[in-house]
């Protein structure tokens, strides 16, 4: 039996009518979604208090955004649970480029082998828009370290195991898994002592109770240049412009080693494409604009851009070697 007539063909091209309409409509919305946005008030949230350096960051950061846009770009400070509840507020905003994140190692990275239960999935609940740029960290030594370089750091924990103490700001943060890095790729043993934070180790480092640290550059730096701590070693794939005597890792014997803390902008997983391009087209151009780098370098940062793509397989990537890490060092869960 034959259905075809004049009819159906009249009802075929209706629809065949209707379908170009709606594609040619399509493709003007990406456009229009992305030349549009903002048009309103961005808001950057960051996950620790105001002076911080990822606070310096943001502000300097949301500066040259709001010039390029036209529209206000704040920053809200959601400090607590080491920036979760930052990164948690942020996963679960409406995905329209409105509320970005200035996420760092610690939210993505690393909190999810430390806590139970984390209200978000790093890899599935949030969208990598751009890195902009990493905080060095720099090993340094303060009067209960007899010895002015690295070589010596390896040469006596070799010889005395488990004899040189090590700061460090907590049990899993970061400069923790700085030194345990460190140790294996130089097959040395040290002594823990964690504190809760930078500010409570850094006191006992200057007066001699614990010998070594890694440390940020900025925070590091001025004390460096009074001459109360001795940096041994800087994590950076490149010297620092600020620490120019100061040898690199992988200067020292020990390639591919780095330990930075990473900054980079994030939003809720499910933004449009468009807009995802715009924010991130938008990033390179502030975040490459030489006075923002030159201002930054100063306070001691790394600036370098790294696009969507390559984010996203920085998440991946880092958030597998972690996970063995984590394990080979069996912390508990909290």
């Amino acid at each position: 039996m034959n259905f075809s007539g004049p009819n159906t063909s009249i009802a075929s091209k209706t629809r065949r009518l209707a379908l170009c309409a709606l594609c040619a409509l399509a493709f003007p919305l990406g456009a229009t979604a992305q030349s549009t946005f903002p048009n309103r008030p961005v808001k950057i949230t960051v996950g620790f208090a105001p002076g911080g350096t990822t606070d310096i960051m943001t502000r300097q950061l949301a500066a040259g955004l709001q010039e390029r846009w036209g529209h206000p770009v704040v920053t809200e400070n959601k400090p607590g649970a080491a920036s979760s509840l930052a990164t948690q507020s942020v996963a679960r905003a409406a995905p329209d480029g409105y509320s970005l994140l200035l996420t760092t190692d610690t939210a993505t990275v690393v909190l999810p082998f430390l806590r139970k239960e984390l209200p978000y999935d790093p890899l599935t609940d949030l969208q990598p828009l751009a890195t902009i740029g990493s905080i060095p960290l720099i090993l340094v030594a303060g009067p209960g370290f007899k010895g002015k370089a690295f070589d010596d750091l390896v040469r006596q924990a070799k010889k005395a195991p488990n004899t040189i103490s090590y700061a460090s700001n907590g049990i899993g943060a970061g400069l923790h898994i700085a030194m345990e890095r460190m140790q294996r790729a130089a097959d040395i043993a040290l002594t823990h002592v964690p504190y809760k934070g930078n500010a409570q180790a850094l006191p006992d480092l200057l007066a001699g109770r614990v010998a070594v640290m890694w440390d940020t550059v900025p925070t590091s730096l001025p004390l460096i240049r009074e001459g109360k701590i001795v940096p041994l070693a800087i994590g950076s794939l490149d010297r620092s412009p600020q620490l120019p005597d100061v040898p690199t890792m992988k200067e020292l014997g020990y390639p591919g080693f780095e330990s930075t803390i990473w900054m980079g902008i994030v939003g809720p997983a499910g933004i449009p494409a468009p807009i995802v391009k715009k924010i991130s087209d938008d990033l390179e151009h502030v975040v490459n604009n030489p006075a923002f780098k030159d201002k930054l370098v100063r306070q001691g940062f790394e600036v370098r851009y790294g696009g969507t793509a390559e984010f996203a397989r920085r998440l991946k990537t880092e958030y597998a070697s972690n996970q063995a890490l984590f394990a080979q060092l069996n912390i508990p869960k909290e």
